[in-house]
């Protein structure tokens, strides 16, 4: 659905981060930063791909400031640090924040077996005769 630009935005976390190639991502927020610059980098790589345009948000409270600044200076980065509130005029723009639709998206669901879990697919391998009772 994201490549196909029918959704605006992707969500990955830090252990999904990791060998996702997406194109056309214009912006990546850090909701909780990391402590290594490589991987600050290395998050904020997934914007500006191919010569493409792209802006990184780092969120940190007052107190996370110190921290993110000797972050964002370890990796060669040198951002501009803006105090915003619900709908600021910065924050409006970075985001292209929208009105809500009031449509709600409902995600499809995951088939269930007759035991009330989802159904278990065997691994590529797996002997199913050598599974042990619990």
């Amino acid at each position: 659905m994201f490549k196909a630009s029918s959704t605006a935005a992707l969500v990955a976390t830090d252990v999904a981060a990791r060998g996702i190639h997406v194109d056309g991502v214009s912006l990546v927020v850090h909701v909780d930063a990391p402590t290594d610059h490589k991987d600050y980098l290395h998050r904020a790589g997934r914007t500006a791909r191919a010569g493409e345009a792209g802006v990184v948000v780092t969120l940190a409270t007052s107190k996370q400031q110190t921290a993110v600044r000797g972050l964002t200076s370890r990796a060669g980065v040198y951002p501009k640090f803006v105090d915003v509130r619900p709908h600021h005029a910065e924050l409006v723009s970075i985001t292209g924040s929208k009105e809500p639709s009031g449509i709600a998206y409902i995600a499809p669901v995951e088939a269930k077996s007759d035991f009330g879990g989802a159904r278990r697919r065997p691994r590529p391998g797996q002997d199913q005769r050598r599974r042990r009772p619990r």
